[in-house]
């Protein structure tokens, strides 16, 4: 298989204002993954506005973070060719796993615009920029299973590796609907980690 035709090179995140995104959520540890605990969350992200300006960017949406651990903000600045930033995407991460804070920047955590060459720098995972987290698109698309207002829908996924010194991260988007459905942290033997699925959405069409 062609590794440039397995994922579509138009692919763009364009989400709804009034979107809202509901994710079973998971705390992973390694003496029990890939087995889900029996426990878990709920994480709501509601879409306030697709056209704010922060930190540079322009056309980016803001979104409502409801978990528990950061009642934060995300903030995601998609392009048309399907590149995909989200700012302190690695702080965050890194504060949650080792407790300390680095420098919050844009985070390129898709690059579909850059398919063919399979590889992209995503971002450093410390403070000195020794640990370089780079990132890759799958060369099969999954399926997801999900209820897309009120209706349940299969529909093909996209899956991107996210790859750093002691970080594994994998993250599915949607291109119909137009979503991210899973995002998944992996355990190591000094961290948990961290699994959200999709189990509903609103699209807020109008």
């Amino acid at each position: 298989m062609n590794p440039a035709s397995a994922q579509p090179e138009t692919f763009s995140l364009s989400l709804n204002t009034g979107s809202q995104f509901f994710y079973t959520t998971y705390n992973l540890d390694l003496a029990h993954y890939p087995d889900l605990p029996l426990t878990n969350t709920m994480t709501t992200w509601r879409v306030l506005t697709t056209q704010a300006s922060y930190r540079g960017k322009s056309g980016v949406t803001m979104i409502a973070d409801s978990s528990i651990a950061s009642r934060d903000t995300l903030y995601i600045a998609p392009t048309p060719s399907g590149d995909v930033y989200i700012f302190g995407f690695l702080a965050r991460i890194i504060k949650r796993r080792e407790g300390y804070d680095i420098p919050a920047q844009w985070d390129l955590v898709a690059s579909f615009s850059t398919a063919k060459t399979l590889l992209w720098t995503v971002g450093p995972a410390d403070s000195i920029g020794t640990d370089i987290v780079y990132g890759s698109i799958s060369t099969a698309s999954d399926y997801y299973t999900t209820v897309v207002d009120g209706v349940t829908q299969v529909f093909p996924t996209y899956r991107v590796d996210l790859t750093g010194q002691t970080l594994y991260y994998s993250i599915w988007f949607s291109p119909t609907p137009n979503a991210i459905v899973r995002l998944l942290e992996e355990p190591d033997y000094n961290t948990t980690g961290q699994l959200l699925e999709l189990a509903s959405m609103k699209t807020g069409a109008r």
